[in-house]
């Protein structure tokens, strides 16, 4: 028996085997440090859900997936957490009860269907601090429910909105064509904390960082990503954090995976993510990660037997990217690898920032 145990044993609040609940408001001090994370859950859907690309195909599976997953975040125990790869709000509630359960806090849900008609799947906000309210909701997305024809932009006769990106995409035989990017997948939440506002963008971009025409896409939907900030965030005072699965590389972070590069701007674009001031306007969270080994958060099963070989592949691709305020309270980073594929084939990216040590006022 513990020391703890003992104690409670002597003063009667324990009997033979059985150990009280601890209140939720113990769970992590001081009460300025907040802990954000992001996590991919690899095609979430509740059981009887409707999904073409969920992970589990019967019911027992999708039940022990959302088991699995609600695990993974009870050990990162976070205080706003990014999910992408959500089939719908559906499996972001029931993780919120599930979590609740545990005794984690008043965790809610917070979703926004999304514009992936592929896939179907969203990007999401489990949080037990309330978001602020801005344009009458607690999260945002900023994408046409409607994208004009391609055509009819090419030709004039349709105007693109802001929140749509022309860009060439490459074919396979060498020629290339103009093709429009939205923003698909992402969400928009906005918090005030210990007198700091922190507007997040949850994103899951564009897959494959080795294919010309998806690096095409993914940069284009950067700019959308720039304007987001630059239009709505920063002019509202809110400090940026760019988070999610960004499926690209940080060439300025050494990751664990040594050989695959970026064959794209997109990591440095998003912390440039103000192309009207010098610098770059934010910091990869990653580089604070003191193990250049530990830099992976996802987990390629080349072979698909549900183990780690020496054939898979490990690299960093989900990022947390802070404003350079944010970033001076920043007081840990890593990457929990302490569940296997079982859980997903990412893993969370999580950090904790002190909001005492961050300036209250922008700079």
């Amino acid at each position: 028996m513990t020391p703890v145990a003992v104690l409670l044993w002597q003063s009667g609040l324990m009997v033979a085997g059985e150990m009280p609940p601890l209140p939720a408001a113990s769970l992590r001090v001081p009460s300025t440090v907040v802990r954000i994370a992001c996590f991919n859950t690899e095609a979430l859907a509740v059981p009887g859900e409707s999904s073409r690309f969920a992970r589990e195909r019967f019911d027992p599976g999708r039940q022990r997936h959302l088991e699995r997953v609600a695990a993974v975040i009870e050990v990162i125990d976070p205080d706003i957490l990014v999910l992408s790869e959500v089939a719908s709000a559906e499996p972001v509630e029931m993780l919120a009860t599930m979590l609740k359960e545990k005794g984690l806090g008043d965790f809610q849900a917070y979703h926004v269907d999304g514009r992936d008609q592929f896939t179907g799947f969203d990007v999401a906000v489990l949080s037990r601090l309330e978001p602020d309210q801005l344009d009458g909701s607690s999260v945002r997305l900023f994408a046409p429910e409607k994208t004009p024809r391609r055509s009819a932009v090419l030709a004039g006769e349709a105007e693109l909105p802001w929140t749509a990106e022309r860009y060439i995409e490459p074919q396979d035989d060498g020629s290339s064509r103009e093709e429009i990017a939205v923003l698909k997948r992402h969400v928009v939440c906005c918090f005030s904390v210990a007198g700091r506002k922190l507007g997040l963008v949850g994103l899951h971009l564009k897959s494959n960082p080795s294919d010309p025409a998806a690096n095409a896409q993914r940069t284009a939907e950067v700019e959308i990503v720039r304007r987001i900030v630059c239009r709505d965030l920063l002019p509202r005072g809110y400090l940026p954090i760019v988070l999610g699965d960004i499926n690209d590389y940080d060439p300025d972070v050494p990751m664990a995976d040594p050989v695959r590069k970026t064959q794209t701007t997109v990591l440095r674009s998003l912390r440039d993510i103000d192309p009207t001031t010098t610098g770059d306007e934010l910091v990869n969270a990653a580089a604070a990660i003191p193990r250049v080994a530990d830099r992976y958060s996802s987990h390629w099963d080349y072979n698909e037997n549900a183990a780690a070989d020496p054939e898979d592949v490990f690299t960093l691709i989900d990022h947390i990217l802070l404003d350079r305020q944010l970033a001076e309270g920043l007081r840990r980073a890593f990457i929990c690898h302490a569940s296997g594929l079982e859980a997903s084939d990412h893993f969370p990216v999580v950090v904790d920032i002190d909001l005492a040590a961050v300036p209250a006022a922008r700079r």
